[in-house]
């Protein structure tokens, strides 16, 4: 009999033998859905698994991940002589994986979310927190995903693509997370029972929306990571071992560029973008700025849909603007929404057939826009061959105009829940990693420059391999959060909040699924509603990221003490480019306060409208900076001694704990480690 190999993860190795697994799958029978359980097969060994009916078969296999913890591989085959088509493989509460959550006191779980898409709620929940569920299905729509919506409950909480579930007193804690290939999203769901009148237990979902299996076909499935010990090294283990299996694009160095969105919004012209561009080319020149392109964004196009069908003021000027940035020393960039369009659209009213539609025939709203004439937009249906052909149209223009960095924005359009695609053999998430396919393909095929692709409003996993850059947080904007967001209860509004929040605790994944995009940065100091205290918090996080680093103001109007401010940031966001993030305390509060880059940058900050006092466990602080930069055999910064990189304060961080401040409403320090 087979047994389980030895394991080098040691107490971080997750026991198979513990965990009892009762698969069931749903599947789509017309416009109805059953649901059928697969029975256990003895196969002679702990380390084979397999589950069967007389539509589907599904074998596994445990193996041991060295260095992480163990791992579960599945494979489903159609054994019947019809096809099938599959809308979810769920692991239930009658076999659910219980002996994890059981072993944490309810009141000192803490629950990690990470959501659907870029702008989807990322943030951690104690157990009598009450994950919010939006009013409005527009808002979910457009936040979240339909088919794994927050709860709404205390103590029922979900996450995508992975979790990571702290003792709060311990810091010890387990993951489980969806390994390559990314052809199906995977949702954890967490059901704790706080009383102890019933175990707390797991449900593991794939969704597959409704993908058709032809006889005897086989797919593999995305496999299941299981690993336990302390939060921060579990995630960033967990991502290394990502990009260890799956094959990501990963640019060697950083970009800086400016967007026109966040100054203009629609209202751009091509003399705006030309004066910009002169104010750019002297800011690089006389002050050091680091420019590597300028996109333009929204506005150029009629609608949202007709990308080729331009406004007045860009009728044939968008070669020459490409031309003309290119001859400044940068890279033209141009944002486009590639699976959606607006009611009001050229295209859709010509071609209808290009909507995404559901079952009965009636397309599917993917969202509500107060830019857009007409509002709604719709998602757009990515297999369609003609639509296809469109799109390789339009890109292949985009690219022989000279745009070779392309943002694609709100691409959840493609892969809305309850759409029937041309396709049927492709699941939800295989439909949109075959749209992004075709974007770089056209765009290739139509220039010699290397294509850099932006993925924003995507579903994360389709992003591996697809896109070379991923927005992880919702929009920013001149105002900390607008007061709309808590009406509407997501998590998802735009504004600096939410935006910096999903930056920092989606900071593992950069430089390991893609580079982290965490939106733009806004120097200026008139014409926002960011107090000065909160301008400072952005700058300080944004750069403590590491991540893109986009400027989107008129730089026109910038002031010279406001200019003389970007040296300081790029050499530190350069610096963290090459580290790694760690959001300490990440698990205990929904907006962390202390988070250390291990390139030897501390950012302390007070995210509340109150003088507040910090604590930061420098124990845990530099035990944690050093497991992890052993972890990805990088040297960990050495010393205690800070100095604020703004105004030249120092800070010794000698003992085990150190109390900051007290720190005013949304004011923040950045420190760097050692001498200045």
């Amino acid at each position: 009999m087979d047994t389980p190999s030895t394991n080098s993860a040691g107490a971080d190795r997750i026991s198979w033998d513990q965990i009892a697994l009762a698969p069931v799958l749903q599947l789509k029978f017309g416009v109805t859905r059953k649901t059928v359980r697969l029975h256990s097969r003895e196969t002679g060994t702990r380390v084979r698994l397999q589950f069967e009916n007389g539509y589907a078969r599904l074998d596994g296999r445990w193996s041991d991940v060295p260095g992480f913890g163990s791992c579960l591989a599945l494979r489903l085959t159609n054994v019947g002589d019809e096809s099938i088509r599959i809308t979810r493989l769920t692991f239930p509460a009658e076999g659910g994986i219980d002996t994890y959550a059981a072993g944490i006191e309810p009141r000192n779980l803490c629950f990690f979310r990470n959501g659907y898409q870029s702008w989807s709620t990322a943030r951690s929940y104690r157990a009598k927190d009450k994950p919010l569920r939006p009013w409005l299905q527009l808002v979910s729509l457009a936040s979240s995903n339909l088919a794994n919506l927050p709860s709404n409950v205390p103590g029922i909480f979900s996450s995508e693509m992975y979790t990571v579930i702290t003792s709060r007193g311990t810091d010890e804690a387990f993951l489980v997370g969806q390994g390559p290939p990314y052809n199906q999203f995977f949702y954890i769901k967490l059901n704790l029972y706080r009383k102890g009148a019933r175990e707390s237990y797991f449900e593991l979902i794939y969704d597959f929306g409704r993908k058709m299996v032809m006889p005897g076909e086989t797919i593999e499935l995305g496999a299941i990571h299981f690993a336990r010990g302390r939060t921060h090294q579990l995630v960033h283990r967990y991502f290394r071992e990502v990009a260890g299996r799956a094959s990501p694009r990963i640019p060697r160095e950083n970009v800086h560029g400016w967007c026109s969105w966040y100054y203009y919004y629609t209202k751009i012209t091509p003399g705006i973008i030309r004066r910009n561009l002169d104010a750019l080319r002297r800011a690089r020149d006389e002050r050091g700025a680091r420019i590597d392109f300028v996109q333009i964004d929204d506005g150029y196009q009629r609608a949202v849909g007709d990308w080729l069908s331009l406004t007045p003021q860009f009728e044939g000027e968008m070669e020459r603007l490409a031309d003309e940035i290119r001859g400044a020393g940068f890279s033209p960039g141009l944002w486009i929404a590639p699976f959606i369009a607006t009611r009001k659209s050229h295209l859709l009213t010509i071609h209808p057939e290009y909507a995404l539609r559901d079952e009965h025939g009636r397309r599917i709203v993917a969202g509500f826009n107060f830019f857009w004439p007409g509002r709604y937009y719709y998602g757009l249906d990515a297999t369609n061959p003609r639509f296809n052909e469109y799109l390789r149209k339009v890109v292949r223009t985009i690219a022989g105009w000279g745009y070779s960095y392309l943002k694609c924005d709100f691409l959840f359009g493609a892969c809305l829940r309850g759409g029937t695609h041309h396709d049927l053999t492709l699941s939800r998430a295989e439909v949109l990693r075959h749209g992004m396919e075709t974007i770089r393909e056209a765009a290739e095929a139509a220039t010699s420059e290397p294509v850099f692709l932006v993925g924003c409003g995507m579903p994360l996993t389709t992003g591996i391999g697809t896109v070379d850059a991923m927005r992880v947080g919702p929009d920013t904007g001149g105002y900390w959060i607008e007061k709309k967001g808590t009406l509407l209860r997501t998590g998802a509004m735009v504004g600096v909040r939410n935006a910096v929040r999903n930056s920092v605790v989606r900071g593992a994944m950069h430089r390991t699924l893609w580079l982290n995009d965490p939106d733009c940065l806004m120097l200026r100091t008139n014409g926002t509603k960011l107090s000065a205290a909160q301008r400072r918090t952005q700058i300080n996080a944004i750069a403590l990221t590491g991540g893109l680093l986009l400027y989107s103001d008129g730089f026109t109007t910038l002031e010279d003490d406001v200019l003389r401010e970007i040296g300081t940031i790029q050499t530190i966001t350069n610096a963290c480019f090459a580290g790694r993030l760690v959001p300490l305390d990440m698990m205990a509060h929904e907006l962390p306060t202390v988070i250390y880059n291990t390139a030897g940058y501390l950012g302390v900050f007070n995210m509340s409208g109150r003088r507040a006092t910090i604590t930061v466990d420098a124990a845990y602080l530099f035990e944690q900076a050093a497991a992890i930069c052993g972890m990805w055999q990088t040297p960990a910064q050495r010393g205690r001694r800070f100095t604020e990189v703004w105004n030249g304060t120092a800070l010794d961080l000698d003992g085990e704990k150190a109390r900051i401040g007290p720190l005013g409403p949304y004011e923040s320090l950045l420190l760097a480690q050692g001498t200045p």
